[in-house]
């Protein structure tokens, strides 16, 4: 039996009215002559009354501004991942509806261990659902991935058949067994500090027997160049050198030309068509 979350803005909504509640009950307690308030808790009282007037009105533009933020980066991964996943589609010939492409970012907070947190996926509405493991470096394919800053690809079906747990525990094992066969992750690194930074992974996953087809060189080389362009697009700075043949981006290019990609992302995606 599971317990679900009170979402944090109805608890602040709620304290909010309750607040609002005591002050006006004191004003008018105050204003009735039953209760002797001093100058300065009424001034504070008056103070308080025309912040709940504007918090709300704050707090909704916030929101409001998030949420449009929010929306633009679901539909820039959503574009640019789905691009990449009919071009990984061509250069595999496995049917896209066999695959699921997915990116993550990798959260260090100071007070939790570090966390990959998954962005977007793209995927066909029979790929099996979420596993609701949370990835961490070292912590199954992308975790490995992250954590060597490697590409990394494994027959999945395999090692849960011979056991291998990958790093999780014996209750997340039980949660993702059987939803995987195959993942390949591609690193992301950012080149923009003093130091290489891996920030994240892409993820592919395809249906048994796919691993020679995924990790192809075309295959990796449209991974790395949808990685680059998500970094372009989103103001980090790719490596300055990659793994794979520039033939990736022009596939990548080509995939969200066709399938109507604003311009910007079409120009993130690398090198021109033909080039």
């Amino acid at each position: 039996m599971t317990t679900d979350r009170v979402p944090p803005r109805l608890v602040l909504d709620v304290a909010l009215v309750v607040l609002a509640a005591l002050v006006g009950a004191g004003l008018a307690l105050e204003r009735a002559e039953l209760w002797d308030a001093s100058d300065r808790v009424v001034a504070a009282l008056i103070v308080l009354t025309a912040l709940l007037a504007i918090v709300p009105a704050v707090l909704r533009a916030v929101s409001e501004v998030r949420g449009r933020r929010t929306a633009a980066q679901r539909e820039l991964f959503d574009d640019v991942l789905s691009g990449a996943l009919w071009a990984v589609s061509d250069a595999s010939g496995h049917d896209p509806r066999d695959l699921a492409l997915a990116a993550y970012r990798l959260r260090r907070p100071r007070w939790r261990p570090a966390a990959l947190e998954r962005v977007h996926r793209v995927r066909a509405r029979r790929r099996p659902v979420a596993s609701g493991v949370t990835w961490a470096p070292g912590k199954g394919v992308v975790g490995e991935c992250v954590a060597s800053g490697a590409v990394v690809a494994r027959d999945v079906a395999a090692l849960e058949a011979a056991g291998d747990a990958q790093g999780l525990s014996e209750a997340e094992f039980a949660r993702v067994r059987g939803k995987y066969a195959v993942v390949v992750a591609v690193p992301l690194v950012d080149d923009s500090g003093p130091r290489s930074a891996v920030t994240g992974c892409l993820a592919l996953d395809g249906p048994d027997g796919s691993l020679p087809a995924l990790t192809r060189p075309e295959v990796l080389a449209v991974l790395e160049a949808c990685g680059r362009a998500l970094q372009r697009l989103t103001g980090a700075t790719p490596p300055a050198t990659g793994f794979a043949a520039p033939s990736g981006a022009r596939r990548l290019r080509s995939a969200l030309e066709r399938q109507g990609s604003p311009d910007e992302r079409v120009a993130a995606a690398g090198d021109e068509v033909g080039s």
